[in-house]
């Protein structure tokens, strides 16, 4: 059995890429150039920030195996959602390690002039720009299961079973007999 596809579906799949191309056509139609100056400290950032969310992604899968029986993932198996949300983590993984490499052979490649350097500079600004949008995409996505899980392992830990609720019912009802009685 397939989940129907919404609208907002559709939407969270494509924003990134609508995004993304917006940004693509500024950066062309600003004349953004890799010969900017301070472009190799924004590189060295870019490398250093994406990996970052690179580890970030790695501890939140490790988190996400933990939580694998939590009500809230077994939610998101039951509604055949699995499949839009293990695409989105391979998607963000992926590009993050695009950006990455990107971002080194651009890094070593500044220093010279030509058509590819300037091919290699709109594919990282169009990598850039996916990546940002993606990874806030994901990271949402992320957060969101995360606290989810833990608020409803907490209601779990809260609740009581039949049994319990039984046996301090009768607690209950001996002490109120024995207030009495005295």
């Amino acid at each position: 059995m397939h989940r129907k596809i919404t609208i907002g579906d559709i939407i969270n799949f494509l924003y990134p890429t609508i995004f993304t191309i917006i940004i693509f056509l500024l950066a062309n139609k600003l004349n953004c150039s890799y010969k900017v100056k301070g472009m190799n400290n924004v590189l060295s950032s870019i490398i250093t920030f994406t990996s970052i969310v690179i580890a970030f992604y790695t501890s939140m899968y490790g988190i996400l195996i933990t939580i694998k029986d939590s009500r809230i993932m077994k939610e998101i198996r039951q509604n055949h959602v699995n499949g839009i949300f293990k695409y989105q983590l391979y998607e963000s993984l992926i590009i993050s390690f695009i950006v990455l490499i990107l971002s080194i052979f651009l890094q070593i490649s500044i220093n010279y002039s030509g058509k590819l350097e300037e091919i290699l500079f709109e594919c990282w600004i169009f990598c850039v720009s996916y990546f940002a949008f993606s990874t806030y995409r994901i990271i949402n996505l992320l957060l969101k299961i995360i606290f989810t899980a833990d608020a409803q392992e907490q209601i779990s830990k809260n609740e009581k079973s039949e049994e319990q609720k039984r046996q301090q019912l009768q607690r209950i009802n001996k002490l109120n007999r024995q207030k009495k009685n005295n």
